[in-house]
């Protein structure tokens, strides 16, 4: 995961560290990630990415 963060703040990379953090915590730790991380899970749109992407033409 790399975010871009140019011109961000310093208080927005300092949450985007955190999140990123808490993704990989729970990665390791085999809990669910919480949806508003989840883009794509099990090759499905999931959580924020089922309510901002579309796969239709």
């Amino acid at each position: 995961m790399t975010p871009h963060i140019s011109g961000s703040s310093l208080s927005a990379q300092t949450r985007y560290a955190a999140g990123t953090r808490e993704i990989l915590e729970s990665y390791f730790a085999g809990t669910p990630i919480r949806d508003e991380y989840l883009i794509v899970d099990g090759g499905k749109l999931a959580g924020t990415g089922a309510h901002s992407y579309s796969t239709t033409s």
